[in-house]
């Protein structure tokens, strides 16, 4: 069987699509990005806005099997046990150089906008960190949505330790939930070394007082050595009507020495000060100039440098 894959927008190597590599392999089939004739064509969607440019595969491949899957196609759609259960297949990312997957999915919290919850239900435990370190790669990314809120972090803390003892380089993309800040768990983070900065999130005031006690747990552990280019916080911005409270979350966290990352929903429309904030939330800007100050002497020069 010919079996062409098609990545439409993911941004880190895709998990799904090296798992079903991995598995037509041993089943002897050819497999690839530019496989002509396919018998069957796998092609993965992560963001709605871009459904439609899969319209056309259809017509493309009138003989071929199509499986369409990702988390902008069909949330509730799940790879097949046999596949899911398999180790993935890194070669059809050959740039990429870190291994990856979960220990758990799955999130015992339910905001409003996100899909996890609805998407991978509540949280327990999938795989030991072992079965994800392929030992090809000295870095490893854990795709955990809320590693910590497992047994009071107790699963958290073996997996760095796991981590520390196999000399990994980690990165925890979707953050860690620093509402859920111990000492315990401040002192793991700032011994286990990154290959990214450490994320977590600032989705809304109401959290300010727990980001803050978080944040100082972590710059309590870590010292000197733990400074705001170490602490990359997560600022969700759902529209303009939101603005102000984005903005001030940027703030708290200017004046507590960690850095934003503006999330803007992409599903709503963006308006300038939407995208003035974004740009200005870049390290090179945020740590050396105020925000208004920025709006008069920045935005136009900088425009096509921080657009992103």
């Amino acid at each position: 069987m010919k079996v062409l894959l098609i990545d439409v927008d993911s941004k880190i190597p895709n998990l799904a699509l090296m798992k079903i590599a991995s598995w037509h392999r041993t089943q002897g089939d050819t497999v690839g990005w530019t496989v002509e004739n396919p018998d069957k064509i796998y092609a993965s969607i992560v963001f709605t806005k871009n459904c439609h440019k899969l319209d056309g595969l259809a017509l493309m491949y009138p003989n071929a099997e199509i499986d369409i899957g990702g988390s902008g196609y069909d949330i509730k759609k799940k790879l097949p046990p046999w596949i899911e259960e398999i180790k993935p297949d890194y070669s059809i990312y050959p740039d990429n150089d870190f291994s990856l997957g979960y220990t758990t999915r799955g999130c015992i919290r339910d905001c409003y906008f996100c899909i996890v919850r609805e998407k991978e239900g509540s949280l327990k435990k999938v795989a030991h960190p072992g079965f994800i370190h392929d030992p090809a790669f000295g870095k490893i990314m854990f795709l955990d949505n809320n590693i910590v809120a497992l047994n009071g972090g107790e699963w958290f803390l073996y997996v760095c330790e796991y981590c520390r003892d196999h000399n990994l380089l980690v990165d925890f993309s979707s953050g860690i939930d620093i509402r859920l800040m111990t000492p315990e768990i401040a002192a793991a983070i700032v011994k286990t070394k990154t290959f990214r900065p450490w994320k977590f999130a600032f989705d809304q005031t109401a959290d300010q007082e727990a980001i803050v006690n978080g944040i100082k747990m972590l710059q309590i552990a870590g010292g000197h050595n733990f400074t705001h280019s170490s602490c990359l916080f997560y600022v969700y911005l759902h529209d303009d009507a939101a603005f102000d409270d984005a903005y001030h979350r940027c703030m708290i966290l200017k004046e507590n020495n960690a850095s934003a990352y503006v999330m803007i929903n992409p599903q709503n429309k963006r308006t300038q000060r939407m995208t003035d904030l974004k740009r200005y939330c870049m390290p090179q800007l945020f740590w050396s100039i105020d925000y208004e100050d920025y709006k008069k002497k920045n935005r136009s020069k900088n425009a096509s440098l921080y657009d992103f």
